[in-house]
């Protein structure tokens, strides 16, 4: 005869046994996705990496003390102790790799800054958009390193001297950043790297011819690079 505490164990045994049950396979898929998820970004995969180490340095620490305890010592444990060494090794270089990322990812643009180089000049004669004197090599430097680096840019400046009116002289000061232009270009430049000042006259004393006042020349912009751990 069965008693009620009889029927109320059955009873929490099958509550038990139901709650035991094997989940659902979407239910397994959705929490995979979940912890995938959390392990995301390079600091999640500093997390992720930092575990591993601390998994396979464990996993060496265990068979150390198992050698210090004279309980075994083998081949296979003593490879099995070098290889979780250097995967440790190998995980907690990665762990620290990603945490420098997110570092840099989180507040490397506050170290940022843009640094101006100025470059030789081209000259011209009065009144003329051909250059009578330009340094070709510094020209494919400043075009070569613009294509390197698609982040610069360059500032082309041109001007004339005071010979002739203010408004003949606006549009020569554009025909000489133009002709720099192309130049730049032919030695590898985007056009969208360069940008045209054209500033007309000198200041000066009017109708006066100066050499150096009849100008072309170059400035470079460019970001500073900055990483928090460069030798990472």
């Amino acid at each position: 005869m069965k008693t009620p505490n009889h029927h109320l164990m059955l009873a929490i045994l099958g509550v038990s046994l139901s709650a035991c049950s094997s989940a659902p396979k979407q239910q397994v898929a959705e929490l995979r996705s979940a912890i995938d998820a959390s392990y995301q970004g390079h600091y999640g995969q500093s997390v992720l990496h930092e575990q591993l180490a601390d998994e396979n340095q464990q996993a060496a620490n265990r068979i150390l003390k198992h050698w210090e305890n004279d309980q075994y010592w083998n081949i296979d444990e003593r490879q099995k102790a070098i290889d979780a060494t250097k995967l440790a090794a190998l995980h907690r270089h990665e762990s620290e790799k990603e945490l420098c990322h997110w570092l840099t990812e989180v507040h490397g643009h506050n170290h940022h800054k843009l640094e101006t180089s100025h470059h030789a000049a081209i000259y011209f004669n009065t009144g003329s958009a051909v250059p009578i004197r330009v340094n070709d090599e510094h020209l494919h430097t400043i075009g070569h390193f613009l294509h390197l680096h698609p982040q610069a840019t360059a500032i082309v400046t041109a001007q004339t001297d005071t010979v002739g009116k203010n408004d003949s002289n606006q549009l020569l000061s554009e025909r000489r950043a133009e002709t720099v232009k192309q130049l730049l270009m032919e030695h590898g430049a985007k056009a969208d790297q360069l940008n045209i000042k054209a500033i007309g006259e000198a200041i000066g004393a009017d109708n006066t011819a100066i050499q150096e006042n009849r100008v072309v020349s170059i400035s470079i912009n460019y970001p500073e690079s900055y990483s928090d751990c460069p030798k990472l």
